[in-house]
């Protein structure tokens, strides 16, 4: 055999031996995976918005999911919205989102039954047009959050949160009088109060009577919640509105000496748009429902606690002490989660008639609910 020959029939073989492994290695890809194989099930899951803390519970209980449930393996990634809208897309089998990221839920979504031990409030944060689409998996709120340096007998290290993890009817009652708002000391600085546009501003209003409501910025319509967050962080406003993600990470802060003491202000019911959500996309794989159950089951609801995040079950809760717990307190007296399929300026617009005293509290929630 010439050298010429061999060369050749050794190019013929590997040429064959690449277009036969060529649809193994086709079929290892994620973006090209039906979700279904021989023996193993991936399970494609799409975070397009979150609540502060949610993504790392969700990775802790996904690697839990995954022992529990031999064969199957997940896939998380996190896009836009917009990505599930592109012409050549491969959709996934559930996606995770807050309210005002998808408002057509019945052009991609599958409708979810079969639920319970779920709280009603939150529950209509999921549904459209008599339909349930989205399962709440945990939620936020907003808590006022008032800078030691106009208040400084006042504000004082938290001390840590107690976890409590048990049924609720067994939870001690709280109190949580908290001293009032310190209006005077506040309008002596350039920015009194800041505040995200938005929901938030239904809590702000539950917060402070009207007589009582510092104004706020010009700039509030271009203002996003990690921004307030990073100002108050440098001391450029001596009280704001916070997430209770925002509120868990400036407690570690303070904690470690790294941030100086604050103290906060709950109010006494809960108005959120902090849910997140998770729904079955059609087309989705059997095993999409299973996990969403099982993210809202006792063991991944008890889970958390370690975000200061807050259950949606309706038999359980996880604190009793710490601003987390005084949240808890409120939404069990109240809670209203704003519906999950309204655009954000249709809450933003009735969350500022609120906050200028234009209309009624009721009166303005009525309607996104």
């Amino acid at each position: 055999m010439t050298r010429r020959r061999a060369i050749c029939l050794a190019a013929l073989a590997l040429t064959a031996l690449t277009l036969w492994l060529l649809p193994r290695v086709h079929t290892q890809s994620p973006s090209a995976l039906s979700g279904r194989g021989n023996d193993r099930t991936l399970l494609r899951i799409w975070s397009v918005s979150s609540v502060g803390g949610g993504e790392s519970w969700l990775k802790a209980r996904l690697r839990a999911f995954e022992k529990a449930n031999p064969g199957v393996m997940t896939y998380l990634r996190t896009v836009t919205p917009d990505a599930l809208y592109e012409e050549d897309a491969v959709l996934p089998d559930v996606v995770l989102y807050t309210p005002g990221a998808l408002t057509d839920p019945e052009k991609l979504l599958m409708p979810i039954g079969n639920i319970s031990g779920v709280r009603e409030p939150l529950l209509r944060c999921g549904r459209w047009k008599g339909e349930q689409f989205g399962l709440p998996l945990c939620y936020g709120a907003y808590v006022l959050a008032i800078d030691s340096a106009i208040e400084p007998h006042e504000a004082a290290t938290p001390a840590p949160t107690t976890l409590l993890g048990r049924p609720a009817a067994t939870s001690p009652a709280l109190d949580t009088t908290p001293a009032p708002y310190p209006l005077d000391a506040a309008l002596k600085a350039e920015t009194p109060l800041l505040a995200a546009p938005g929901c938030g501003l239904f809590s702000l209003s539950c917060l402070l009577p009207q007589e009582q409501r510092p104004p706020l910025p010009d700039q509030l319509s271009t203002l996003t919640a990690a921004e307030v967050y990073r100002r108050f962080q440098a001391r450029q406003c001596p009280t704001c509105l916070l997430t209770t993600g925002q509120i868990t990470a400036q407690n570690a802060l303070v904690a470690a000496g790294k941030a100086s003491a604050f103290r906060t202000m709950a109010p006494g019911e809960v108005i959120t748009d902090l849910v997140w959500l998770g729904s079955v996309v059609k087309g989705g794989s059997d095993q999409a429902a299973a996990l969403l159950a099982f993210l809202t089951a006792t063991d991944s609801q008890q889970a958390l606690s370690s975000q200061g995040l807050h259950t949606v079950r309706e038999d359980m809760r996880l604190y009793y002490a710490g601003v987390e717990g005084e949240v808890e307190t409120a939404a069990a007296r109240a809670l209203t989660a704003v519906n999950a399929y309204l655009t954000p300026q249709t809450i933003a617009d009735a969350a500022w008639q609120v906050y200028q005293g234009q209309t009624g509290l009721g009166n303005a929630l009525l309607p996104l609910l």
